[in-house]
């Protein structure tokens, strides 16, 4: 044997070896693609799953810049500073919110809850419409519950459920009929075809005086048109009332009628003793055009107050609203706002 036979027997045996080996070579797979946000579309937009759960988060918000105006800045106020400058944006209303809903479902139905987080821009003395000693205010409001459709129950502490029942007031920002009541509750609620119902406890001792209050409240929706009718009780006022509306749309108009009424002026329910009527009208004008005004009147006293707002939502989240009010006691007020809705 030669050896140039021999180099090419070695080279032979050694791209055999070689061969094999490579086949029996661990390669590693490519990693898979990962999904960090899964969309879920069971509730609505906006929602996306919480990994490894079967939840659905969705979060939201808006940031808001708010100039306001009033003729009596510091009505009621014991020691004016600035009885003079009518202008502020230090009221409470230039805000931010953040809402955090999440959604999930179960052999029961849907379990929900909501968490809002606001942060309001406070009073300073001497420097704004109204005194006091906090620049900046802050507050949360949350609630949960659990929807069959048919049936359900939710406990909170924030707006209480009665309230937004009804929807709040007229379709200006200030319809003058709505109050914002801000404490704990519990309510039962339910749905049969086009008719809605509730009944509820509202616990107001965080207000000096103040117990508990009961409500129930139905309500329909046909077509074009909605009515709804509840009474409510002030168990500490010993306060009896009542609240209820009529609805309509043609588009692009929309139309409200709604009326309170409170056995006495403690009651926690109404705005004032005996009745206080509201009307109100919406007119889209276009999509991003709207104009609507609400006027309210209430017997006991003989008080009345209109409110217009002018709205135009400048793009997709940022929106423009400015408002106008006059009322009895001969006072104007009003604002500009700048909003932005994520």
């Amino acid at each position: 044997m030669n050896i140039k036979s021999l180099l090419l027997g070695s080279a032979t045996a050694f791209a055999v070896v070689s061969g094999a080996q490579a086949a029996d070579a661990i390669v590693a797979a490519a990693p898979e693609p990962m999904e960090y946000v899964k969309v879920c579309d069971a509730f609505g937009t906006g929602y996306f799953y919480i990994p490894g759960t079967e939840t659905c988060l969705k979060i939201s918000g808006l940031v808001r810049y708010q100039l306001n105006y009033s003729s009596a800045p510091l009505v009621g106020a014991a020691s004016p500073v600035n009885p003079g400058y009518k202008w502020s944006t230090y009221t409470g209303n230039t805000m931010f919110r953040v809402h955090v809903e999440a959604k999930n479902d179960s052999e029961l139905g849907t379990v929900y809850s909501f968490i809002r987080i606001q942060g309001n821009s406070g009073s300073v003395a001497g420097s704004g419409i109204n005194t006091g000693s906090t620049y900046n205010g802050y507050a949360a409001g949350f609630y949960a519950g659990i929807d069959s459709g048919a049936t359900g129950f939710e406990v909170g502490a924030w707006d209480s459920y009665w309230t937004r029942f009804f929807g709040y007031g007229g379709f200006t920002d200030n319809g003058g009929s709505y109050k914002f009541m801000g404490n704990s509750y519990a309510a039962f609620f339910g749905k049969v075809g086009n008719i809605s119902y509730t009944a509820g406890v509202d616990d107001f001792t965080n207000t000096a005086g103040k117990t508990a209050g009961l409500n129930a409240a139905v309500k329909g929706t046909f077509d074009n048109f909605g009515a709804a009718l509840g009474v409510n009780y002030d168990i500490a006022a010993k306060s009896f009332g009542m609240k209820g509306y009529v609805s309509a749309t043609f588009d692009p108009v929309s139309i409200k009628v709604m009326g309170l009424y409170g056995s006495n002026a403690a009651n926690a329910y109404a705005p004032a003793q005996g009745f206080t009527l509201l009307v109100g009208g919406k007119v889209q004008m276009t999509k991003q055009l709207f104009a609507a005004v609400d006027y309210s009147y209430s017997f006991t006293p003989k008080t009345w107050n209109v409110v217009g707002d002018l709205g135009w939502n400048v793009a997709n989240g940022f929106a423009v609203l400015g408002s106008v009010g006059y009322n009895s006691a001969k006072q104007t007020s009003g604002f500009l706002r700048f909003q932005r809705n994520f």
